[in-house]
């Protein structure tokens, strides 16, 4: 059977159980894609289950494409029945099919970040609320977390004394409204209104659960409470699910993974087998100890070791730096170094870091080298404003109730409807309890002056013609000819600057886009193409066959692996992050550090710097606590810097926090001991002020000691660096 090729005893036996739950703890590299490939060939092969009654779940739609593809190269065209995609498209899919039920239309709009952020002001500005410096983007991200938690607005229970939550509590109620009069669902919706569209109608859930009878979720360490719901209730009958992942690579928790649900997955469905993947195909050993030795420091995880055939390979490389810039320039001479001596191309290296703001003398560094480079996570295709505002008009002629993002497109291009004017638009709307779509269809109604009248009427013209062109044509010519008659060409053509022509580049290349999803698409709708670039992600638009050096955050390289892996930034503060620094929290950063040395296939390049700026102030850095627990006989240091082209830069006076004297504070010398430092100590440093101990790890003069600063809250300090209260 083509289906059980190729696999090893382990992966086999995982392939070939059907006999009820089954979980699989896949390592890193260890052929998790491969496995569910087979698997659902096996099913389709024996005749086990047929095609499309086969749901199969990934994280992206790159996963879910490459699924498909090796689906295909054992069963042929039945691959292309069954249902595979992401949490959100295969909910999407569901909704357009039932949503009406809830009172919404088919054809809703999906609101990305920006959309909701948008409507949450417009919301702020209705209602006159006083932020007291809350971003709207903070209270989108805390009305996210509350859903993916599964907390209703009228079950939320605002903290004491935080104002953020007072907020929360006042606009999380409005924002749901605001969502249905747009007819419009964000993301987490489309994960919640499943759960209560099977809650409130037993008929719809059977008649899925018959749809699927049998499931199979891939990354199930990253699924959070609704999509464990969603999975459990559709398989709480047939119990036919299996869910492979790997716990070790749990790094999402703050968009509400939880990593209990793959590792109390027995406890739901008692009955499972489990299967353990260790071995690994794509890192050399050395890299292997490394990643085990770190993560074997975390409490919560089922135990597994990893292991290859593969040789040794290669000692880590530690590159100690003195600053950022000399940080970057050892990477970047590394980089050229290893193409120099193992003719290896750009395209062979990923630069890994904790945030993105540590791209800025990276970029630097890299052009003055001309080492070509692409940045994984930056501004998106489809989140480039011109993009956005066609994007707008298409989600308009999709569904006119669509207030945000009629909004975005009423003056552009510009057609004399100023701030004035669409504030008066939007009095009536809220006065008469309307759509803006509604008011605009009627202006003849309301007492406009005669050229803002023509001007609206001239707008809601357009609009009617591209609807009615739809059924004239097909999607991609539609597409085209739609831009000339908004006139968008046109407006950047008359605007003659390096950013016009790029932007006119950008829309011929969203023509090609449409042209080429409805060469690939049995039945094209432009419902469909807008709902699948809604879900995009930047991994899914990252085009990996260009020959660069791919910079992206150690979430996003998640799931990809390269021949050599630099990981840059390892200071305590920066990788493991600086904020509260809970057991939980540590050994998510643990886990993450995990995820990017096994994304290494031959070498890893680690890299820190001594001096780092911070606040426009260089200040020392002490090295992460993750270097300290690879073993020593695994790395190498290297410093090839002297090669390459870096800023000539002065450096600002270094603060030496060893050599700082506090009053009132003893401090002792390098000889003596350290006083015994319990929570609760008073302690005082340099920079940061007075503050009291949260918790030590370690002991010692090199202890990890996690500080409250009255100044600048949470901090981990090295003990030494430390001045304490011997009382």
């Amino acid at each position: 059977m083509k289906s059980l090729e190729g696999l090893n005893p382990v992966q086999r036996q995982a392939v070939e159980y059907v006999g009820g739950p089954t979980l699989i703890f896949a390592g890193a590299g260890s052929g998790k894609t491969k496995v569910l490939a087979h698997k659902v060939a096996y099913l389709i092969e024996k005749k086990i289950v047929s095609p499309q009654n086969i749901l199969a779940v990934t994280f992206t739609n790159k996963a879910a494409r490459e699924l498909r593809d090796r689906i295909g190269l054992y069963v042929g065209k039945k691959a292309q029945y069954v249902n595979i995609g992401t949490f959100h498209s295969i909910c999407a899919r569901l909704l357009r099919r039932e949503i009406e039920v809830l009172g919404y239309t088919s054809n809703f709009t999906i609101y990305d970040e920006e959309d909701q952020v948008s409507l949450l002001k417009k919301i702020i500005a209705e209602k006159e609320l006083f932020l007291e410096n809350t971003k709207a983007t903070l209270i989108q991200s805390r009305i996210s977390y509350l859903k993916n938690h599964m907390i209703e607005p009228d079950a939320f229970v605002p903290r004491n004394g935080v104002v953020t939550d007072k907020l929360v509590a006042t606009l999380y109620p409005l924002y749901q409204q605001a969502l249905f009069k747009n007819q419009a669902v964000d993301f987490d919706d489309l994960l919640i209104l499943p759960l209560r569209i099977f809650q409130k109608y037993p008929a719809v859930l059977q008649k899925y659960r018959q749809l699927y009878r049998f499931i199979l979720v891939d990354e199930y360490q990253d699924t959070n409470r609704p999509q464990f719901l969603l999975v459990e209730a559709l398989a709480r009958e047939h119990r036919q699910i299996c869910v492979v992942g790997d716990d070790d690579q749990s790094i999402y928790s703050w968009r509400g993974a939880d990593i209990r649900n793959i590792l109390s997955f027995h406890e739901v469905f008692p009955e499972c087998r489990i299967f353990k993947l260790e071995q690994n195909y794509r890192s050399t050993n050395n890299i292997l100890k490394a990643a085990s030795a770190v993560v074997a420091n975390n409490a919560k995880r089922a135990a597994k070791t990893l292991w290859s055939d593969k040789s040794d390979g290669e000692l880590l490389v530690r590159l100690e730096a003195d600053s950022e810039y000399d940080e970057a320039a050892q990477i970047a001479a590394s980089i050229l170094d290893e193409i120099r001596r193992n003719k290896r191309k750009f395209s062979d290296f990923a630069i890994l870091y904790r945030t993105n703001a540590q791209t800025r003398i990276l970029e630097e560094i890299l052009r003055r080298n001309n080492i070509v480079y692409t940045i994984v996570g930056g501004v998106r295709f489809y989140e480039r404003k011109e993009i956005k505002d066609i994007l707008a008009y298409f989600r308009v002629l999709t569904n006119p109730h669509d207030d945000i993002n009629l909004k975005r497109i009423i003056n552009f291009p510009p057609r004399s409807i100023g701030k004035v004017s669409l504030q008066m638009l939007e009095d009536i709307v809220k006065r008469e309890d309307t759509s803006l779509f509604d008011v605009i269809k009627n202006i003849r109604k309301y007492d406009f002056g005669l050229r803002l009248t023509e001007t609206i009427e001239d707008f809601y013209q357009l609009l009617t013609e591209l609807q009615q062109l739809r059924t004239k044509f097909s999607l991609d010519e539609w597409a085209r000819i739609s831009i000339d008659k908004i006139g968008l060409k046109k407006y950047y053509k008359e605007h003659e600057r390096e950013e016009s022509i790029e932007r006119l580049a950008n829309l011929d290349e969203l023509l090609n886009d449409i042209t080429e999803y409805c060469h690939t698409t049995s039945q094209p709708t432009l419902e469909n193409y807008l709902e699948n670039v809604t879900l995009m992600t930047s991994v899914d638009e990252w085009e990996d066959t260009k020959n660069a050096v791919s910079l992206m955050t150690l979430h996003s390289a998640k799931g990809l692996e390269f021949p050599v892996v630099l990981i840059c930034g390892l200071n305590q503060g920066l990788l493991p992050l600086e904020r509260d620094i809970s057991p939980e929290s540590l050994e998510e950063e643990r886990r993450l550090f995990y995820v990017g040395l096994t994304r290494a296939k031959e070498k890893v390049f680690l890299s820190n710097a001594k001096w780092r700026l911070r606040a426009g102030e260089e200040m020392a850095c002490m090295d992460s606590m993750f270097l300290n627990e690879i073993p020593a006989e695994l790395m190498t240091r290297n410093n090839l810097a002297e090669g390459v082209i870096r800023p000539r830069r002065q450096r600002t006076h270094f603060i030496n926090v060893e050599e700082q004297e506090l009053p009132h504070l003893s401090q002792p010398d390098k000889q003596s001991e350290l006083p015994e430092i319990k929570p609760g100590a008073l302690v005082t440093h340099k920079i940061f002020g007075v503050g009291r101990v949260a918790h030590i790890i370690g002991s010692g003069p090199e202890a990890h000691v996690t500080v409250d600063f009255h100044s600048c809250g949470r901090k981990t300090i090295i003990a030494r660096f430390l001045n304490f209260s011997r009382r």
